[in-house]
């Protein structure tokens, strides 16, 4: 059922993009922090994404509008130093500590997220200020494992024997999104957008067999500027068409915040205390687009 949905969301998102659309290419940062995997400190790496993006599209000649951001994310592996943890002897209730050893981590996945909405102010296509819902969902997984470099013989056994775990993350979201464009000159406009939702889901593990339900806060923040060399509005009887070709510099900032998880996927039979997860991109991007 739940596969049925996302496919839906991603049929309907590849069909609005046939009428025009935005394609991006990014680069920056990736950040995971969350006890529930084994990190009690943020670590990061660099990222690259890919979207297709409609920043803002009237609905035919109405102040109603969509938009949507298809982004998949491809990060580089990140390792987690080691670290030490205090167990107790059952005999002499004397702590023993242990090593959990360096663990590479690698962050992948999809967020898709679809916004509908009105203008509160609207003058044209390069001058307005709209407020929608945004309803989506994130597809992102952690692949870990035991680092290649790590000769450490003294680490919990059953961490020595975990090859590859990987988490997957299930969320829906829903929340308040404002969108706005303000024109520079005919050629350059500046736009900006803001997200804030709340997403719930699952988290499950295969090498622990564990399905845990989250709750949390979705974030997002983008800004940038369009250039737009030329428009034209070509009348064919009753329909107008306004072929448009543009390219777009902006920064999108994005947080997925889950709160109170308590699950252990180091494989070091240590269970952590409940804990928020994040994750956080920073991305400066490139995009190329069209509209008719």
């Amino acid at each position: 059922m739940k596969q049925n949905k996302i496919k839906l969301s991603l049929v309907c998102i590849l069909a609005t993009s046939l009428f025009g659309g935005e394609i991006d290419y990014g680069k920056g940062s990736f950040k995971i922090k969350g006890g529930f995997i084994g990190l009690d400190k943020q670590i990061s790496t660099d990222v690259t994404t890919y979207s297709l993006v409609e920043q803002h599209k009237n609905l035919f000649s109405s102040n109603w509008y969509y938009k949507y951001n298809l982004t998949w994310y491809d990060s580089k592996d990140m390792v987690n130093t080691q670290n030490s943890i205090n167990t107790y002897s059952n005999s002499t209730q004397n702590p023993i500590t242990k090593t959990t050893p360096a663990i590479d981590y690698r962050p992948q996945g999809l967020d898709v997220n679809l916004v509908l909405g009105r203008d509160l102010s609207h003058k044209n296509e390069n001058q307005y200020f709209g407020v929608g819902v945004l309803v989506g969902i994130s597809l992102p997984w952690i692949d870990s494992k035991k680092d290649s470099n790590n000769n450490d013989n003294n680490s919990d056994n059953s961490m020595n024997l975990m090859k590859k775990s990987k988490t997957k993350l299930y969320t829906y979201k829903i929340g308040p999104s404002v969108t706005t464009r303000v024109a520079l000159n005919n050629f350059f406009t500046i736009y900006g957008s803001a997200t804030y939702a709340y997403q719930t889901g699952k988290i499950k593990n295969n090498y622990l067999k564990s399905d845990l339900s989250v709750n949390g806060i979705f974030q997002e923040y983008d800004v940038g500027i369009r250039f737009q060399p030329f428009s034209y509005d070509y009348k064919l009887g009753w329909i107008t068409i306004s072929p448009r070709l543009y390219a777009t510099l902006g920064y999108r900032y994005t947080s997925w915040k889950l709160k109170d998880i308590s699950l252990d996927i180091t494989g070091a039979n240590v269970t952590f205390d409940k804990s928020d997860f994040e994750m956080k991109a920073n991305v400066t991007y490139f995009g190329i687009g069209y509209s008719f």
